[in-house]
């Protein structure tokens, strides 16, 4: 059984995808600065993320314009389908360009997140076509995605702190306790009007802190610890 969605609740649910594109844009530019291909590998991420998201939210609008009649259901279930390797790739591209700016030279970079990725999409691909009627395969997808949400929040948070910027650290915190409150609510049996109103005031508070954040992290970082234009190096100013 389907949740219901009023129009003004589905159309609101494109504010947190827009906060959420706005933070992680700033997020991969960060990542950009600290090194060029984790920049790519970022920004390959956050474009699967925002797809699913997007998506999802056009889905839960034509749901609610049409009053249930027309479920294209591809639309809903692509939300782990990209979000998951979405945010592998952030997880890695983020990693990586911190440990390249503490020194540690990173070789073929994409090999890893792909090969993990491969694996994930083709266990929850075999899962999906020999139990269809099972929500197994987007169980896969659904705990690589919170793992790899886990490592890239805690990458920033670290980060932040370290570069003694305390403020943007906890708005990092506030973002990752929002998504695990989320998270519970998700699993209320009972999907209630209010509840879902209830849900996307905190969805778009989350993801608000978070653009806020990635915006001031990504200005510090470009300002003081990005990768010198001419000679290649990373800026040591500070």
């Amino acid at each position: 059984m389907q949740p219901e969605y009023t129009l003004s609740l589905a159309l609101v649910d494109f504010l947190p995808i827009v906060f959420t594109a706005f933070g992680m844009f700033f997020v991969a530019r960060m990542v950009d600065h600290l090194g060029r291909r984790q920049g790519q590998m970022a920004l390959t991420g956050v474009v699967l993320i925002i797809t699913g998201g997007t998506l999802k939210a056009v889905w839960k609008t034509i749901i609610a314009a049409t009053q249930g009649a027309v479920d294209i259901n591809w639309m809903e279930e692509s939300l782990f389908v990209f979000m998951a390797p979405g945010f592998i790739f952030l997880a890695f591209a983020i990693w990586y360009a911190v440990r390249e700016r503490q020194g540690t030279k990173i070789s073929r970079v994409w090999l890893v997140p792909l090969v993990i990725i491969f694996l994930m999409l083709a266990g929850s691909a075999y899962l999906g076509i020999t139990a269809p009627e099972e929500p197994t395969w987007k169980r896969i997808l659904l705990g690589m995605l919170v793992l790899a949400n886990l490592v890239s929040s805690v990458l920033l948070i670290v980060f932040a702190f370290r570069q003694k910027l305390p403020m943007i650290g906890i708005l990092f915190i506030l973002n990752f306790v929002g998504v695990l409150i989320l998270n519970g609510l998700a699993r209320v049996p009972d999907q209630t009007i209010s509840l879902q109103w209830v849900e996307e005031g905190i969805n778009t508070t989350t993801w608000l802190v978070f653009a806020f954040a990635a915006f001031r992290l990504y200005e510090f970082t470009r300002i003081n610890l990005g990768v010198d234009p001419i000679r290649g190096l990373p800026n040591r100013s500070r």
